[in-house]
């Protein structure tokens, strides 16, 4: 009979990191293809920015001085080329947003803070030096760090690397992810099920959290309940993908032998068990180089775990840099009891600064309305018996971005 190990949420969540190794395989992407993906280099500028000094408004260039009154002897327009020139004190050019300054200008004034203007001068009042005048490589200057490796390129990313004219970047490959359920009692959500049957909830829900945060996987199927069988399912497995996620095989069932077929295919196990409510029966390891998630059969319990603990490891193995779930600092709205020998995941909701554990966390680790209804994740140490009303928590909302380190426990 399976003995399961006794460790705490947050240490199985330290284990997988320390055991998971970011690739260092790497492939080239076009600009419009990377959207999502983690830069595997340090993204460097190629030109400044601004590329030359320019003008931040339409108005009137000219050298800072006490005069009051300039001579307007040229308009220039964004995108207009010229022959740089030497401007005298008394005079001024008329001067569009985004156009190159001449030399010797250094302070713009918009058209309508002038006192007079004509076609011949204008007539100023007094204006600090340098206004409106954005100078050349201000915001950045050529061969600084723009982005650094290991970041995950956004549409803001993608508007700087525009910026600079770069239409490749190399990014980290993405581990190849095999998604399974066990149970001869499964369906799919296509076929038709009796009483006596159920549908495949996890593999379909675990494939869509995946790709939330931009993992492919490929649904392989039910494992049959068969150790002979799944011994050499696994070992197929084992040679195409990087990463294997399995639910349910893993308990006290004489049935549950999915860590036995996992065990003669090699496997290490980093900790198999979780002093965790809901979602003990979990085990993680490798096979050789397969990283392996073994998540409970509860739907609740796996989905969970596999955000919690998961993410976290593939943002890591795929090179990214910020693999720590941000959180949100927010106010308990209601009592509810907790068994205090015990680590807890607690479902609820997030909103204006204030969350409701869902249905006062008396929900069973089957029950989908539960996450259905929920928008973010209270992750609880052991010692309490009572989360009490207006106690300050530390909340992960389903839709958190990551940071390179932080504590989210409670």
């Amino acid at each position: 009979m399976t003995v399961l190990d006794s460790i705490s949420y947050k240490e199985a969540f330290e284990t997988i990191l320390d055991n998971v190794e970011s690739t260092k395989l790497t492939k080239t992407l076009l600009l419009h293809e990377c959207l999502g993906e983690v830069l595997a280099e340090d993204i460097k500028a190629t030109r400044n920015s601004p590329v030359f000094s320019n003008s931040a408004m339409d108005g009137f260039g000219f050298k800072h001085s006490d005069n009051k009154k300039f001579k307007v002897i040229k308009t220039i327009y964004a995108g207009d080329k010229y022959e740089d020139f030497e401007i005298n004190k008394d005079e001024c050019v008329r001067i569009m947003t985004g156009a190159k300054i001449p030399k010797g200008i250094d302070t713009v004034i918009p058209i309508e803070k002038c006192v007079e203007v004509t076609e011949e001068y204008i007539v100023i009042p007094d204006i600090k030096k340098g206004a409106n005048v954005r100078l050349k490589g201000e915001e950045f200057k050529k061969g600084e760090i723009l982005i650094k490796k290991g970041s995950q390129i956004t549409p803001e990313t993608i508007a700087l690397l525009s910026s600079q004219g770069i239409c490749a970047v190399k990014v980290f490959l993405k581990p190849k992810i095999a998604i399974l359920s066990t149970g001869n009692e499964l369906k799919e959500p296509w076929e038709s099920a009796d009483e006596e049957e159920i549908y495949n909830i996890n593999s379909h829900a675990l494939k869509a959290l995946l790709l939330k945060h931009g993992f492919e996987a490929d649904l392989i199927g039910i494992i049959p309940d068969s150790l002979e069988k799944t011994v050499d399912f696994i070992s197929k497995l084992k040679e195409t993908y990087d990463v294997i996620i399995t639910s349910g095989g893993i308990s006290f069932g004489d049935a549950d032998f999915l860590y036995e077929a996992y065990k003669q295919n090699g496997l290490k196990a980093f900790f198999h068990g979780i002093m965790v409510k809901p979602g003990r029966p979990t085990m993680v390891g490798k096979m050789e180089n397969t990283l392996v998630f073994a998540l409970p059969g509860n739907p609740i319990s796996a989905y969970i775990n596999m955000f919690a603990l998961g993410i976290p490891a593939l943002r890591k193995l795929c090179g990214a840099k910020d693999y720590y779930f941000n959180f949100i600092y927010a106010k308990n709205k209601s009592d509810f009891k907790v068994n205090p020998k015990k680590d807890h995941t607690a479902l609820g909701k997030l909103k204006n600064g204030e969350w409701e554990v869902y249905k006062s966390y008396k929900y069973g680790s089957g029950m989908i309305t539960a996450l259905a209804n929920s928008n973010s994740l209270m992750l609880l140490n052991k010692g309490k018996e009572i989360v009490k009303s207006g106690e300050i928590l530390k909340i992960v909302p389903f839709n958190t971005d990551f940071i390179q380190k932080g504590d989210f426990f409670n």
